[in-house]
C-alpha cells in the first residue's frame, strides 16, 4: 500500500510539474507572440512611412515640374542642369525637349542693335591709371567687370598657391 501511495504521490507530483511546465510554456508563447506582434507593427509602420514619403515625393515632383507654382526655380533647375555637360539628365527626365528649349531660349543674349566695330571710338585717357570695377546687369544676371589700363601688369596666379609671393 505504501508503494501505491508513493506512486500516487509521485504521479501527482509529476502531473503538477507537467502542469507547471505547460503554464510556463503558454506564458512564453504569449510573450513571444506579443514580441512578434510588436515587430509586425513596427515593420508595418515603417512601410506606411515609406509609402507616404514616396507619395509626397511624387506629388512634389509633379508640382515642381508640371505647374507654374515654382516656375523660377524650375527655370533655374533646367538652366543649371543643361549648362553642365554631365548632369543634363536631371532636366530631361522630367521635362520635354520643347519645354527645355523654351526655358533655354530665355538665357540667350540677343543683339538687337546693328552694331559695327568701326563705330566704336576708343579714347585713351592718360589721367586714369587706376583699376576700376564696374557693375554690369542684364536679364537674369548681375556681374562685375574690371577695367585695367595697363594689361602688362596683370598676372595669372593659382589661388591655391597663396604662400608664394609673385
Amino acid at each position: 500500500m505504501k508503494l501505491e501511495i508513493r506512486n500516487n504521490e509521485e504521479e501527482k507530483n509529476h502531473i503538477n510539474q507537467f502542469n507547471k511546465e505547460k503554464k510556463e510554456n503558454k506564458e512564453k508563447e504569449k510573450v513571444e507572440t506579443k514580441k512578434e506582434k510588436k515587430k509586425r507593427r513596427k515593420i508595418f509602420l515603417c512601410l506606411k512611412i515609406l509609402l507616404i514619403l514616396i507619395i509626397l515625393a511624387i506629388v512634389f515632383i509633379f508640382l515642381f515640374f508640371k505647374t507654374t507654382l515654382f516656375q523660377e526655380y524650375k527655370e533655374l533647375w533646367v538652366q543649371t542642369a543643361m549648362t553642365t555637360m554631365n548632369h543634363q539628365y536631371l532636366a530631361t527626365w522630367f521635362l520635354s525637349d520643347e519645354e527645355i528649349a523654351e526655358i533655354m531660349k530665355k538665357l540667350e543674349v540677343e543683339n538687337n542693335e546693328n552694331s559695327d566695330s568701326d563705330d566704336i571710338l576708343l579714347v585713351e585717357l592718360e589721367e586714369e591709371k587706376e583699376i576700376t570695377v564696374e557693375r554690369i546687369t542684364g536679364k537674369g544676371y548681375v556681374g562685375y567687370v574690371m577695367i585695367v589700363p595697363d594689361a602688362s601688369k596683370v598676372k595669372l596666379v593659382d589661388g591655391r598657391l597663396t604662400r608664394k609671393r609673385f
